[in-house]
């Protein structure tokens, strides 16, 4: 019979599920990157690269580094030997502090990319830090070899500097309105 009216069931569905929650912020998608962090990125791994390779070359030829530095002090004989020792400590402690800054960096570049504001300031304090420190080393005697690093490290700092400084790296890593210092 075609007009009946009888009451058609239809199979019971469950009921929709939920949409997914939020991501927690460390999960939340970027915004893009400027073009302009690229170099910055670059520099510091230039500068870390430059910094081992100077290490390891010292490393390598402590001994005659040492009796350069030695022989361009005028120290006398009966304190050149106690000297040699705190020299030879001094390029040890060079082979632990980049074992460190390597670690640092890694943290470093990883917060850059994220956008971090701390990380920006950071790598500013630290070039403008480090060419100050690079300087001061041309009060200390090196080979000319070693002061030629010296000088290719501190024009990498300096660039680094400014690119670090234009307004889209700095838009990139500037501290969400609203949010207090903590």
């Amino acid at each position: 019979m075609i007009g009946n009216n009888a009451a058609v069931s239809y199979p019971s569905y469950p009921p929709a599920p939920p949409p997914p929650p939020e991501p927690p912020p460390w999960e939340a998608p970027l915004p893009p990157r400027p073009a302009a962090l690229r170099p910055v990125i670059v520099l510091l791994l230039i500068n870390l690269g430059l910094s081992i390779g100077l290490t390891v070359a010292v490393l390598a030829f402590r001994h005659s580094v040492i009796e350069y530095q030695l022989d361009h002090r005028n120290i006398p004989a009966d304190v050149r030997n106690d000297l040699r020792h705190v020299y030879e400590k001094t390029i040890w402690s060079r082979v632990l502090g980049n074992l460190i800054a390597s670690i640092v960096y890694t943290f470093l570049v990883r917060a850059l990319l994220h956008g971090r504001r701390w990380a920006y300031r950071r790598v500013i304090w630290l070039s403008g830090a480090g060419i100050v420190g690079l300087g001061l080393l041309f009060l200390t005697p090196y080979p000319a070899w070693v002061r030629v690093e010296q000088v290719l490290q501190m024009a990498v700092l300096a660039a680094l500097l400014y690119f670090v400084t234009r307004p889209d790296v700095r838009a990139y890593c500037q501290r969400p309105r609203g949010r207090r210092r903590g």
